[in-house]
């Protein structure tokens, strides 16, 4: 028996024969629903609860006087019953339909059963339920505010873009550390408000992380030294947002939210824009995103329907996203080149027995990835065409070396014939993790 019940006089047991199904399923209605039996000691009978036609979920059975008090989901919701083994009635005593009767026990005349996270009290007598308003005195200690040290209270770190400093989510706080000499700075300071994933811009001068300080998650915009204006942003998305990204120009911010969708925000205008949303969930969130250098594509990664992860593109300027690979294999954490011509990224094409997460049968399973590089330009040559040395001569006396200008070249992507100019970098495949660009070139 899964539970069992005593009558007072111990002369009948209600159990239920068999553990209980709906745990997983919820309305359950197989062969192996949840029924109520009664065995007599005296002459080992065993009656049954009535079922309705179409079979139904009792389960926790208690006994008051002669009378079985038990909870079932033969009307929809889980909610409490009795069964009066003389007239053979079922009779429905609550009848909550917004959350279930999830346990339920009987003694000194009632019935005490929990349902929406609350402790309710039933009368059998007046037939009627009272909720109850339970409270534990208590130290709390974990709850009383404290100094605390250690980095095992760090959750998230970035460098500034010289490395002078790095910025860590120590706790909640949001904390700047300078490499060699000076103070730890703390820009938040706020007990009880939790900030997290904190980023330096490009520029050096602001801060970028999330903040629950209005009751639900925003961006904040910060000056790096603390002083100056904070500025928040409503992200508009589902919550919980996390993997902010800066672009270049440090005027827009991407993020990804708890719908594993991309976004991104611009900072002058405040408006937040979605790119897009995976088409089905996994406990695993893959997204990620990259800036072209020019600040006006954004690379993202994103699961296709037959659950391969596919690279995209959005144009800031034309409001559209366009594909870079195929789906033939298993793309992960796209980055553009300092210079804009070339994409990286990594593939995989054994990744896709591992990518099963409900099943066990890969756990001996490994996945290694390969690192491509996509041309973006088709006028532009590959990276790993083979050179020459040639003689070029001389270079004429007043020929005057070009100074090198600061200004970004825009990136430009033909997508035209763009799956025949992506190749293999000849790097032996393996567990690869956080690709980067290097320095121009």
């Amino acid at each position: 028996a899964s539970r069992a019940s005593y009558t007072a006089a111990a002369d009948r047991i209600a159990y239920n024969p068999l553990p209980p199904a709906f745990l997983q399923w919820k309305h359950y209605r197989g062969g192996e629903t949840s029924e109520v039996f009664i065995y007599h000691v005296g002459d080992h009978r065993v009656d049954r609860i009535p079922q309705p036609s179409g079979r139904a979920n009792d389960a926790d059975p208690a006994w008051i006087g002669d009378t079985v008090y038990f909870r079932s989901d033969r009307n929809g919701e889980f909610n409490l019953f009795s069964f009066e083994p003389r007239t053979k009635a079922v009779t429905q005593l609550t009848r909550h339909d917004d959350f279930p009767v999830l346990s339920l026990a009987a003694g000194g005349g009632h019935v005490v059963y929990e349902q929406a996270g609350y402790l309710h009290l039933f009368d059998p007598a007046a037939k009627t339920s009272q909720k109850l308003t339970i409270g534990v005195a208590a130290d709390l200690e974990e709850t009383r505010p404290r100094f605390v040290s250690g980095a095992k209270y760090v959750r998230n770190a970035a460098l500034s873009p010289s490395g002078a400093r790095a910025v860590f989510d120590f706790r909640g706080e949001i904390v700047t550390v300078p490499a060699e000499k000076g103070d730890a700075r703390n820009l938040t300071g706020t007990v009880g408000i939790h900030e997290r994933s904190p980023v330096w811009s490009p520029d050096g001068k602001q801060i970028a992380y999330f903040s629950d300080e209005s009751g639900e998650y925003e961006l904040v915009v910060a000056p790096q030294d603390g002083k100056g204006e904070r500025r928040h942003y409503k992200p508009g998305g589902a919550g919980y947002y996390e993997r902010p990204v800066w672009a270049p120009d440090s005027r827009k911010l991407s993020f990804v939210d708890n719908s594993f969708s991309v976004y991104f925000v611009d900072l002058a205008s405040g408006v937040t824009r979605k790119i897009a949303s995976e088409y089905m969930y996994s406990p695993i969130k893959t997204l990620t995103t990259a800036w072209s250098p020019d600040s006006r594509w954004l690379a993202y990664t994103l699961n296709s329907p037959s659950y391969v992860q596919t690279v995209h593109v959005y144009s800031l300027d034309q409001g559209k996203s366009y594909p870079i690979t195929d789906g033939l294999s298993e793309v992960s954490e796209p980055v553009f080149d300092k210079n804009g011509k070339y994409m990286y990224f990594f593939a995989s094409t054994d990744a896709g027995p591992v990518k099963n997460w409900f099943s066990l049968a890969n756990e001996d399973s490994r996945v290694t990835n390969s690192i491509y590089v996509a041309v973006l330009r088709k006028d532009d040559p590959s990276p790993l065409l083979k050179e020459s040395d040639e003689e070029k001569g001389a270079p004429a006396k007043d020929e005057k070396k070009e100074d090198k200008k600061d200004d970004v070249a825009p990136t430009a992507i033909d997508f035209d014939g763009l799956s025949y100019r992506i190749v293999d970098l000849p790097i032996p495949a393996g567990d690869y993790q956080a690709l980067a660009p290097g320095a121009e070139g």
